[in-house]
């Protein structure tokens, strides 16, 4: 078996091969591209979401702030308490007030009659 060397037939083979590799570079290139925008545009969605959740934890109450509504709810509890006693005297107040002026009524109705 005898190899010729045919020059037209060896220059389109490479010239075939030669861009098949630039066509498979260039739409690679382009891929690659492509998925890096998107990759992008999802970077910026997460940090955006991520800044969005840093301004949240922001404003959210930390530990010394729970821990002084804590203390006051406690204060204002023994308050409640303290006005409930007062209460309760007010009303023993009241209730034998009521008695006295019971009988300072009766005594007068009967008085009359």
């Amino acid at each position: 078996m005898t190899f010729n060397f045919d020059l037209t037939v060896t220059i389109g083979v490479i010239v075939t091969v030669a861009l098949a590799v630039i066509g498979w570079f260039q739409m690679r290139g382009k891929d690659v591209d492509r998925r890096i925008g998107a990759c992008d545009d999802r970077l910026d969605r997460h940090d955006q979401r991520i800044m969005a959740a840093e301004q949240t934890l922001k404003s959210m109450p930390g530990k010394d702030d729970i821990h002084s509504l804590s203390i006051s709810m406690a204060q204002m509890q023994g308050d409640i308490r303290a006005m409930g006693a007062s209460v309760e005297g007010q009303r023993q107040i009241l209730t034998r007030l009521e008695n006295v002026v019971s009988r300072q009524e009766d005594h007068l109705l009967r008085g009359k009659s």
